[in-house]
């Protein structure tokens, strides 16, 4: 994991649900894989550009706290 992908995960409780993360962020918040998260696509995956995507933290939230994610 990256240093700034570490700087996320620290902060992301004061990340704003519609934030996207990048999925090893996502995968160590809900302590799989990345390689489980892409597999099992428990959260959908966000594109934010041609090249880049992403899970969105709201969704993120929900799945941790066992409740349904909004995917709009």
């Amino acid at each position: 994991m990256s240093p700034s992908q570490r700087e996320k995960l620290s902060g992301f409780d004061r990340l704003p649900d519609d934030a996207i993360v990048p999925d090893p962020v996502a995968a160590e918040i809900l302590s799989i894989s990345v390689w489980t998260l892409r597999r099992n696509n428990l959260v959908p995956a966000r594109q934010i550009s041609k090249r880049r995507r992403g899970r969105r933290v709201g969704d993120l939230r929900a799945v941790v706290r066992g409740t349904e994610p909004k995917f709009a």
